[in-house]
């Protein structure tokens, strides 16, 4: 028995995987979904996705979204999902520096906490691909 994940972000449909089990970032600390787990809805937070296939670890960085769980399908709706293989670590430490700068610069309430939370998608990006890439 296996669970059907759906990666989806805002431009469509990220990938689309046959996984032994799926661990996700919510609220309330990481949750593991096994096939046949009791339906759920459940906000996620930043943080990282491994989903196992064929026992092989996959992870993503992914950032706020929900996790919609029914009849062995899992759909995760996120603003931002990458694969760890995929995170560009240059480009991704430049905006950090980029957005920390920003923020020094910045007095608006609103602005602050959008740069805020830019800062904490990039950062996130940055330890799953420390943690889990490739060598």
């Amino acid at each position: 028995m296996s669970i059907l994940v759906n990666l989806i972000t805002y431009r469509g449909t990220y990938r689309s995987l046959q996984a032994d089990k799926i661990n996700v970032p919510s609220a309330d600390g990481r949750r593991a979904i096994l096939p046949n787990h009791v339906n759920v809805i459940m906000p996620l937070d930043i943080g990282v996705l491994n989903v196992t296939v064929n026992q092989q670890e996959l992870y993503f960085a992914i950032s706020n979204g929900m996790l919609l769980f029914e009849n062995n399908t899992a759909t995760i709706l996120s603003d931002s999902i990458i694969d760890v293989d995929d995170i560009e670590q240059e480009r991704i430490e430049k905006k950090v520096k980029k957005t920390q700068e920003y923020l020094d610069s910045i007095s608006d309430e609103r602005d602050i906490i959008m740069a805020k939370m830019s800062l904490a998608k990039a950062l996130n990006k940055l330890e799953v691909k420390s943690k889990y890439g490739k060598q």
